[in-house]
Formats: structure tokens, sequence, C-alpha cells
């Protein structure tokens, strides 16, 4: 694995099934493209944006795919922004309102405010950015997720769905291991003795 991708956690296996773009090829990086990141910089209301980008390119403007090249896989890179009016401020801006008038804001107000404060604050709320990398090993028809949550992994996997027209299905360990080597042998690879990690002693 490359040192620069990933140096610690969690990650999740995947196979897909069907015919899948050679990542070597020029449709692959334009089938990217057509699920490139958009930018929400400049939106007024809260939106969520989930696009491929490049290590070289967070911006998702450009696919080379030298950029993409990790020796035997490819590393594909998901950037996520989430753009959501700061809690603290609304609250602020509820309780002057509430004190302003001297009683509690009813429903209506509450929402007709905090309107108002999405279409002034959000323009100018600078988006949260995750990005969620991948190894993808095509000869293997393997994929490292290296994303433990739950909505990282569906993100990625109706991505890439919608990208390549196949959907990834999640590997076992046993599964996992016979699609990472050459020539699975499952008796093999079932005789193998787990890694005992050393423990410290508990206290009595």
């Amino acid at each position: 694995m490359n040192a620069t991708l990933k140096k610690s956690g969690t990650f999740v296996a995947f196979a897909w099934f069907g015919k899948l773009l050679d990542p070597r090829d020029q449709a692959f990086a334009d089938a990217l493209a057509n699920r490139r990141f958009r930018s929400i910089d400049t939106a007024a209301s809260e939106e969520v944006s989930a696009g491929w980008v490049t290590p070289a390119d967070p911006t998702g403007n450009s696919f080379a795919l030298e950029d993409m090249d990790a020796g035997p896989g490819t590393w594909l890179r998901v950037r996520i922004d989430t753009k959501k009016l700061p809690k603290a401020q609304v609250q602020m801006h509820l309780a002057a309102a509430a004190r302003a008038q001297g009683k509690p804001l009813t429903a209506r107000q509450r929402r007709e405010l905090k309107d108002d404060l999405a279409e002034k604050l959000l323009p100018r709320v600078i988006p949260t950015t995750t990005n969620v990398d991948a190894l993808l090993y095509h000869d293997r028809r393997l994929v490292l997720l290296f994303a433990g949550g739950k909505s990282a992994r569906e993100t990625f996997g109706k991505l890439f769905a919608e990208s390549f027209g196949v959907e990834l299905q999640p590997l076992g360990p046993l599964a996992m291991a016979l699609q990472s080597v050459e020539t699975p042998d499952v008796e093999t690879v079932e005789r193998m003795e787990p890694t005992r990690w050393p423990v410290g002693r508990r206290n009595s």
C-alpha cells in the first residue's frame, strides 16, 4: 500500500461483478469526470455535495491517469462537502429575537427567522470537507475503502455504481483473502493461523 495514502485506520473490502472500465484507459477517467465534485461554497441552502476528485486536484477539475496511479492499484478519492448553518449562531439569533419581543417565539416565527438567517449567512459559511480514499485493484476485482462509517460507505458505493454501472458487494475476511491472492485456494487460506496481537497484563 502506498504510504502516502493511509498510515492507519480501518478499511472495508468490496468486490464487483460485471465488466469495469480499465483504470489505465481514458474512458475510466472520463467516467470519474462525469460524476466529479461540484462546489457548494456559495450555496444559500443547507446542502451536501459528493463527487470524485484526485489526490493532486481536490477541485475535481482534472483527472489525469498518472494522478491516480498507485502502482498495482488505482487511487480513488471522493470529496464530500457539507454546508450547514452554525447551530450556535442560530440559537443566539433566536434568543435575541425572543428577548426583543418579550416572549417566546412561535413556531412560525422561528421558522421564518431560520429561513432569513439561511439566506443571509449560508453563502458565507465555509463547508466542512471530508475525503474518502480507496484503492482499486482491477485485476483482482477488489476495492479497499478506507472508511468505516456507514454514510461514507453508502456514498462511495452509490457514486461508484452511478459512474461505472456496476455495484460493489462487501467482502468478509475469507472472501477478501481469496480475492487478494493470485491463485485462490480456500483450504490454504482456511488453515492460516491468525495473528496473536500482544496484550498487556490485566490488573487483578
